[in-house]
């Protein structure tokens, strides 16, 4: 058994700033989302109480690097799995698998990922989506931000023409406009693999992995996992996933 899992207390890195994914209340401090209450699931499944799972606030760009860091002991933060980060980190099973968008305003013209020729992109920091627009647009077309809410900022003040993130946060982002209805998203996942969310760990850390594994497998296989997910997408309307 994993010596957390053991101690009866898990440490669980997830954004606090993504409504819907994984947020912070200011006015209760309680931690909501999809992702947090998956981290609670996998709590009342491992330690037998979901309370005592222990929250901390990552970002993007030191998700990994907490990991690393013994500073958490798992993260569920939209972390994709990839070759170059499996050799970083240690992943679970994938609990959420999506595809590439793109958030425009409607009327944009813009209808697919050539039609972003010579626009200005918004991609957040550290982000597989930012490796892929780097890959495919020139540098001077991209912003880069720290969140993934301020990519939405960025095309509702004309800063931006589109934002380019998972299908997942994209719906996200729209619940949070403040005119949701003067927004599009343009599934581009033809283009692009797959983005397989997966739990990270330590390197090393196979014990922990042994438990949660199951426990991911249960979840999906009960139709929590789903469950967990249309909860949180409730008030977006038709999201795209």
């Amino acid at each position: 058994m994993d010596e957390a899992v053991s101690q009866g207390r898990l440490v669980a890195g997830v954004s606090y700033d993504i409504p819907g994914m994984g947020y912070r209340d200011p006015q209760t401090g309680r931690i909501d989302g999809f992702e947090a209450d998956l981290a609670r699931a996998l709590g009342e499944k491992l330690l037998g109480d979901a309370n005592r799972i222990v929250f901390a606030r990552v970002t993007d760009d030191q998700r990994i690097e907490l990991i690393q860091q013994g500073t958490v002991d798992m993260v569920l933060s939209q972390l994709t799995i990839t070759p170059d980060r499996a050799r970083q980190v240690d992943f679970s099973i994938p609990y959420w698998v999506t595809r590439e968008g793109l958030l425009v305003c409607k009327g944009s013209g813009i209808k697919d990922l050539d039609d972003l020729k010579n626009k200005r992109i918004v991609v957040t920091a550290g982000s597989i989506s930012l490796r892929r627009m780097r890959a495919t647009f020139p540098e001077k077309d991209l912003t880069i931000t720290p969140l993934g809410i301020d990519n939405l900022r960025a095309v509702e003040t004309g800063k931006a023409d589109a934002a380019s993130n998972d299908l997942i946060n994209l719906s996200m982002m729209i619940r949070e406009a403040v005119h949701p209805d003067r927004y599009e998203i343009i599934d581009i996942g033809d283009r692009f693999d797959p983005k397989p969310f997966g739990v990270a760990v330590k390197k090393g850390r196979q014990s922990l992995l042994d438990e949660l594994n199951p426990a991911i497998e249960s979840l999906k296989t009960s139709g929590e996992i789903d469950r967990l997910m249309q909860q949180n997408l409730a008030k977006i309307g038709n999201a795209i996933v």
